[in-house]
Formats: structure tokens, sequence, C-alpha cells
């Protein structure tokens, strides 16, 4: 398959003719000569080969660009566009990068969604017959980056892979800088889901043109793409065959796994295109790929999206900021590896007791050991992306100065285990003294490569490696012998200076260089007189003359063309010795999968012993029994001891469903994400914050939480609501774990209400899941009594006159009012408004309690008293006037009238918070200045 076949296109590429189209008929006519050149034909013809990149074309020390791909550069990157041959009909749109700072152009250029294929000369200028041969050695997509200044450290950049099929898909990811490759078989509307998990940075759409698909499964992928928001092309499904012959080389359990990928033909489709698409991007180098992991979803408890983001695992809901998320607050590690791992093992928690049972044995042993494991985590501060230099080295683009860094990361390796052995000989009473297994690096520490590094890259070795020095001294024989040469044979100059000096008797003499005239020797003017006439003089100075002989030409030119075979042989060695450090690829990444689980789990012994977690104990119960509970994140945001702990009780069996009812601000939804986020934490195997908690497996953790709109699909706060909640009426199981605030508020009350009473039943009635729900409609509180499994709790609050203070503590029972008056005077609403919604409250309080209805009272609400509310920023009193008396007979302020006149005029929907939030500063400053 071609390559340009295998990299697919851009979904929202339009056909046009392009100036790259006009120029190419032009240069069979011999029309526009700059086109018509060696070089130009070149130029074309590779990019013929990769149309969906923008081709990065080395000419000497730039990388150009031409036609539609130096105009849309030019306006992506800022550059200067100009043009080859001016003066022509048709000139030819050009621009150009430094070919030494091309990898931040690349790099943004990737940012933006691009493609980019970098051509290189193949060879030297100077020794090339005719036109230098150039190749495309790479192409860069924003998911197949392997540079490690444009991916982000402790974030994998995935590739993924949909093969849609009939009512399931195959799903494949593969993240080419450290060869985690990894493929599934699933129900179509599970895919969004785990595609949000995953978060590719480039998807892939797998077509097969030999099957006829109804519209459904031609939509859906399309609809996910657009879902998705990430740049999206198409590959085409080639013979199952070959794709099985290509995967059987990467199954991790030889014939037996190889035969069972017959069984998946989604996934094999899927993994192939990604897989495919991979090598296309590397055409002369390999990757980092030892291993194909099938996996099923249902393997680990499942978190879609909303409950990603509701429960604010990665980044807060408002800021979209890791500071302030879960993985902010659990992330002690000190390698990029460790970090990347510690995301992973966040949003997909274990659902088996064993594997979460030796994690939570890990982190114990550590927590029991405070001088190990600070012995370990100053070691691994030390250590470099083993993963990510890895991936550069099996893809042949690792630098010397990547070596280096790996080398120097291996050499840290036996001190890592040095620590552990150590700690193995001081046994303690709350832990056996054997080593948890995961804590092993085991026997192969990759020291021969190490020992390879070091003998061959010297210390720091320059950033622009290609001009040679940073092969170490004694590494190769003749290459020593030409550095001499090329450094200008010190003691050779110091013989030649030697024996001038005796010859001619002039004490003074030196023999000197410089970049202009080379090697000469230098007279002082009181010397002049005693110059050999074998001397030729070549400038003169203020002090002197400068001289040069027949032998120091001769050993100038040898000097020079040493350079020049210095240079080469140091870059053919370095080729050499690059890939045979390739082949180790798979050791090193089996290495550094231990080194970043290491780091994890001390990071997490380190949390646990700082913020006071304690170990879960672990059922396959559903119950969830945690005693002084607490948030992970708030309790980090607050005083140190100031948080206030909660005991929560979840059983399906008993006290399956919690109302939970209480003013705003309480911490109802703080009780209820702590429940959810301990359970995460306890199957990812972390330590939680509680005195003692018993957790059974959770298979899913379902939310809704929050009110938004999505306006990018037309769909409204309500809309959004019942879209999460119908979800999770479809997914939840027994083992699933609910969280629901306010269900119901984005229509009328008694909709609203009757939605969330359903809902409930529904749950409690078909579900049978633990859920937690909370809610401000307090006639959902007699659901306890109608239902056997339901239970009440109210954050509990005190009242002193018209001031509240929140004691945030959980209590059995239900509460009888909201406290919302109370809140907004907290919140600094004007006293006379709260005065007026107080008769307002008082009047619906009356009716209810002699009608039995809490809707307004047939009389309409109590009149307003004389002087009650003066548009609540200091104007003079308005009075209530009667029903028909007419507007007008109210005169205001002019300040008044003209803010009324232009609230009057304002439509709300218009208006984002910020410019509502500037307006309301506006308004208020103009009539405080009346």
């Amino acid at each position: 398959m071609p390559i340009s076949a295998a990299l697919g296109s851009d979904s929202d590429q339009v056909e046009h003719a392009s100036p790259l189209d006009t120029a190419r008929t032009a240069s069979t006519r011999s029309a526009i000569p700059s086109v018509d050149t060696p070089v130009m034909r070149q130029y074309l013809e590779i990019k013929e080969r990769y149309p969906d990149c923008i081709l990065f074309f080395r000419l000497g020390d730039f990388y150009e660009m031409f036609f539609d791909d130096a105009v849309e550069a030019s306006q992506l990157l800022d550059l200067t566009l100009t043009a080859r041959d001016k003066q022509k009909e048709v000139p030819v749109p050009m621009c150009g990068v430094p070919y030494h700072a091309a990898r931040g152009y690349i790099g943004r250029l990737i940012a933006q969604g691009k493609k980019v294929a970098i051509c290189d000369q193949m060879e030297d200028a100077r020794k090339a017959k005719k036109i230098v041969r150039r190749a495309v050695t790479q192409v860069v997509t924003p998911g197949v980056v392997l540079e490690e200044d444009q991916l982000e450290p402790k974030s994998s950049n995935y590739l993924c892979a949909l093969c849609p099929g009939s009512g399931r898909t195959g799903l494949a990811y593969l993240d080419v800088s450290t060869g985690e490759f990894a493929a599934c078989e699933l129900p179509d509307g599970e895919a969004l889901d785990e595609l949000c998990r995953i978060e590719p940075a480039e998807l892939l759409l797998v077509e097969d043109k030999t099957v006829r698909s109804d519209s459904r499964s031609v939509d859906w992928p399309a609809k996910i793409a657009q879902r998705m928001k990430v740049p999206t092309g198409t590959a085409q499904r080639t013979d199952p065959a070959a794709d099985l012959a290509m995967l059987s080389e990467l199954t991790s359990d030889g014939p037996q796994s190889a035969h069972a990928l017959h069984e998946d033909p989604l996934l094999c489709a899927a993994a192939a295109a990604c897989l495919r698409y991979a090598r296309a991007t590397q055409p002369t180098g390999g990757l980092p790929i030892s291993t194909l992991r099938r996996y099923r979803p249902s393997d680990c408890m499942i978190l879609d999206d909303a409950t990603k983001t509701n429960l604010e695992l990665l980044q807060t809901l408002v800021e979209r900021k890791r500071q302030g998320s879960l993985l902010g607050v659990l992330d002690q590690t000190k390698t990029a590896m460790g970090g990347r791992l510690l995301r992973a093992w966040l949003l997909a928690p274990l659902l088996d007791l064993t594997l979460i049972g030796a994690r939570h044995d890990a982190v114990e042993w550590l927590v029991d050991r405070q001088a190990t494991r600070q012995s370990l985590r100053e070691v691994l501060k030390g250590i470099h992306d083993i993963e990510r230099l890895t991936g550069r080295l099996a893809t042949l683009l690792a630098t010397p100065r990547d070596l280096f860094s790996l080398g120097n990361s291996l050499r840290e390796l036996p001190r890592l285990m040095d620590s552990l052995r150590a700690a193995l000989s001081v046994p303690t009473e709350s832990f056996p003294t054997e080593l948890p297994a995961l804590l092993s690096l085991g026997s192969d520490l990759a020291e021969d490569v190490a020992a390879t590094i070091a003998h061959a890259i010297a210390d720091n070795p320059p950033v622009q490696w290609r001009d040679g020095g940073f092969l170490r001294r004694g590494y190769h024989a003749d290459l020593d012998e030409l550095s001499d040469l090329s450094n200008g044979g010190k003691q050779h100059i110091l013989r030649i200076e030697e024996r001038e000096r005796e010859r001619t008797g002039i004490s003074s003499l030196k023999v000197r260089y410089n970049k202009v005239f080379g090697y000469f020797i230098e007279i002082t003017r009181s010397n002049l007189t005693k110059v050999p006439a074998d001397y030729v003089r070549k400038q003169t100075t203020v002090n002197g003359e400068r001289y040069v002989t027949d032998e120091l030409a001769e050993y100038e030119a040898k000097v020079l063309h040493a350079e020049e075979r210095r240079i080469e042989l140091e870059l053919q060695l370095y080729e050499s010795l690059r890939s045979s450090l390739a082949t180790q690829a798979t050791r090193l990444l089996k290495l550094a999968q231990k080194v970043a689980t290491l780091d994890v789990l001390c990071g997490l012994a380190e949390l646990a012993h700082r913020s006071g977690y304690t170990r879960p104990t672990m059922t396959r119960e559903l119950r969830i029994d945690i005693r002084e509970g607490r948030h992970p994140v708030i309790e980090q945001l607050r005083e140190r001891g100031t948080f206030v702990p909660n005991d929560t009780l979840l059983d399906p069996d008993g006290e399956q469903i919690l109302v939970l009812t209480g003013p705003n601000m309480a911490g109802k939804s703080t009780v209820m994400r702590q429940v959810a986020l301990l359970s995460i934490l306890a199957q990812m195997g972390s330590f939680v914050p509680a005195a003692r908690a018993e957790l059974g497996l959770v298979d899913r953790v379902l939310t809704r939480v929050g009110a938004s709109d999505n306006l990018s699909r037309g769909d409204s706060t309500f809309m959004v609501e019942m879209r999460e909640t119908s979800n999770i009426l479809a997914k939840a199981t027994r083992r699933s774990l609910v969280v629901l605030d306010e269900i119901g508020r984005g229509t009328s009350t008694y909709d609203g209400l009757s939605i969330a009473w359903a809902v409930a039943e529904y749950l409690h009635d078909v579900s049978g899941c633990k859920t937690l729900f909370a809610t401000h409609y307090h006639e959902l509180t007699a659901l306890a009594a109608a239902r056997p499994r339901v239970r009440n709790a109210q954050v509990a609050i005190r009242q002193y006159q018209d001031e509240i203070v929140f004691l945030h503590k959980l209590l059995p029972g239900g509460a009888n009012r909201s406290y919302g008056i109370e809140v907004a005077r907290l919140a600094g609403l004007p006293a006379p408004l709260l005065s007026r919604a107080k008769e307002i409250l008082r009047a619906l309080e009356d009716q209810a309690s002699s009608q039995g209805t809490s809707s307004l009272p047939a009389h309409g609400v109590p009149p307003l008293q004389s002087g009650q509310l003066s548009l609540l920023l200091g104007g003079p009193p308005l009075h209530a006037e009667p029903a028909q008396a007419k507007p007008a007979s109210v005169k205001l302020p002019k300040h008044q009238q003209e803010v009324l006149d232009r609230l009057r005029h304002l439509d709300p929907e218009d208006l984002s918070p910020r410019a509502a939030h500037d307006l309301l500063r506006h308004l208020t400053a103009q009539l405080r200045a009346s």
C-alpha cells in the first residue's frame, strides 16, 4: 500500500484546483522554467506521494515549502511568503525555516492539526554527481509525535482507530512514543465512552468498501468523530489475512493468542490500521512496539466522560486546570513515565481483588518504610523518561543527547535496587520482610546497555550533533587520530614552532591559527630582519607580520581533509551504535514500565503518609461502609484539620438509596463526590482519606452533577440533564455507584419533582444500584416511607436569628427547608430584597398549610409596602401602584431611568456570564454615582 494511502486524509479536505496542480500541468509544457528544473521536479514527485502533508523540503540549511504548502504554512506560522522567479508570469509561492529551528515550527503545525512530511538530503551535496538525493525520513501527525518538546510529559499521545461493524466496533490505540499498543471489541454504544477515556490526539475511521452498510453504521463513526473534536482521517480495510499475519508477530501469548485474533475481526482491522498508519510515518526507522495487548473495557471500573468531568478526575470543571483536580492531588511521581502510568491507573480502576491487593501491599510496604521511600524518590528524581527515549531510539531518531540521558538513567537503576534490598534487612512488626512483587525491577537492569552508552557517548554532547564531537575519546582509534588532526594537532604544531625558533633564532616566534588565514607564523617587528627567505608574507599587523610556509600549508590541507573524514566517520559510527541499541528496545520498555510502577507506588505511599490515608478493606460484596471519610481534593484546600469528615453507608440490600437534603453550600455535593472518589482511589490501588473503609467492588461510577447547556449540539440544560440521566438508567447495575445531584431542576417544579421521584423509584425497583441522591425537593423524603431501601440524610446547619452556620456534618433524617433566603443573605443580596422574599415565602407557606399546595396564593403575592423596595441600590422609594395605574406616574431620577431603559432593551440570552458581570458592575456604579 502506498504511504499516502496508509496516512489517509483529513475529513474536512476540500477538492479544488490548487497552484500545485497548475504548476504540475505547466511543467509538462515547460511554461514555468522555475518549476521545470531537476530540484522542483524532485519536489513535485515527493509531494505527490504525500498530498495531505505539508512537505518540509531540505535545501541546504533550510527546509523550504512551495505552492499551497507555502501559502498555508506562512499563515499558520506567521512566516514571510515569497516566491521563486518573481519575474515570471506565474511565480512559485515559497517560504522556509532554518533546519536547526524546524522542530519548533513543526510542533506548531501539529498543534493545529496538520501533518508534516520531513524530506531530508540523503547524501552530501559536495559529493553528489547530479542532483542531491532526497527522501522523506519521517511524517509527523497529531497522533504520531516523537519529539519530547512537542509532547506533554505526563500525558500519553494516542493514535486511535475505529472499525464499525454490525452492532459492534473494533477499537485500537497506539502511542508511538512509548510503544503502548492495545485493542478491543465492544458494543457501539460504549465506543464513545472508551474514546473519551483514551483521549486520542488523532482518530482513524476504518472503512470497508466491500461491505454494504446501512445508513446508521455509515453516519455513526462520523458523529463520534465530530464529538471527539480531534483531527480525523480514513483508512481502508485491507485483506484480513494480511492483518492477522502482521498482528500475530505482536501477540503476547504466542500461537494461542494469535489464533484468538481470528475471533475478533473488527479488533484486527482497527489494530492493523493503527499499525500500518504508524509504520508509514517512519519510512527509515522502526517502531517501539513489541506487544499488542487485547483487553475488555469491562475488566476495569468504567468511568464515562460525564463522570470523569463531573468528579474532576483530570481537570477542574470550570477552569479546566490540572491543579485542583484529583490527579493534581494524587500525582506525587518523580518521573514523566510514572505520571503517565498514574493517569492510566486513575482512568481504569481494577476489578480484580488480587491485583488491587497487590498494589495495596506495595503501598503499605512503602508507607511503613519512610527512609526507604525517601531514598527511592530521591533516585527517581534523577531518572529521565526511559520510555520515550527508547521510543526515539527504536525509530532511529535518538540524538546523542538522548542516548546520554538514557545511559545516565539506566545507571541509576542499581541504586534503586540497593535501597530496596537494604530495607529487607530491617524487619518491621507491621508487615512481612519480603518485597512485594510490584516493587522489584527484576534481575535485568540493562547494565550492558548503560555501559555501551557510557563508553561511546561523551559527557554533555552538543545539541547540533551532526557536526560531530559527541563520541567519547577511546571509542574508536581511527576517529581519535582524525580528531587529533582536525583539532589542530597541538603537539605537532608545538614541534613545528620549536623547530622554527631554533632555525631563525627568534624566541618569540609563534604558530597561530584563525578561520580567515588558517595556520600562520607570527613575527614581531623587532625580529623582521631574521625572517628566512622561504617565508611567504600573508598579512601585516600593528605588532608585526604574519607568514606561511609550504609545511604549514600542507599540514593545513591535511587537517581540513581530516575534519571532513572525522565527521563522516563519526556519523557512520553513531548510526551503527544507534541501530545496535535499537534492538534492545523491548528490554528497555519492560524495564521502564517497572520503574514507572515503582514511581507511582512511591508517590501513592508518600501521599498516604503525608495526608493520613488508610488502607481500605476490599470485598466482593456490594456494601460500601466509610467511617470519617474526607474529600481528597477539598481537604487539601482547607487548613489542616478543619475539614469535617463524614460516615457513609450504602448497601443494595438495606440502605440502597441515600436521599440528601439541606441548603446549598452545606456540603451535599462534597459528601456524594467523596464517596465516589474513595471507591475510585481504592480500586486503582491507592489508600483512601478515611479512618476506616470497607468497600465492595464497583463496576461503574455514573454521575449527573451540575447544570450546563450544550449550545454546540442545540441542547438546553434540561436536555443535557435528561440525556445523562437516561444513560445512567440504561447502564447502571447492582454493582454500580450512582451520584445524582438535583435531578429535575432544569424544568418546572412539578415536572422536576415528578421526574426526580420516578427516577428514584426506577433505581430502587429496577436497577438496584447504590445511589446518592441530593435534592431540594423535600417531598422526595417521603420515598423513605414508600420504598424499603431508601434512607434520608441531611447536612446539618445551625441557625441563630437570620444567620446560619454550615456544620458540614451528615445526619439521619430529611431537612424541612432549604434556607435559600439565608444563603442569599450570605451571597450579599440587598436587605430590602431579602425582606420582600420573606413576605412572599410566608404567603406561600400559609397557602400551602391551608390548601395543601405550594402554588402562589389565589390573591397573588402580598403588595409592596411603602418605601420597601427602592430599586435595591439607593434611589427614592418606589410605591406600589394600583393595577390600573400607568407606569408614567412614577418619576425617577435621570440616572435611574437610564439604567431601567438599558435593562428594558436588554436580552439576557445574548450575555455571557462575564459580560453580565461587567454590565452589573457598570450599572451599580452608575446608580451609586447618582
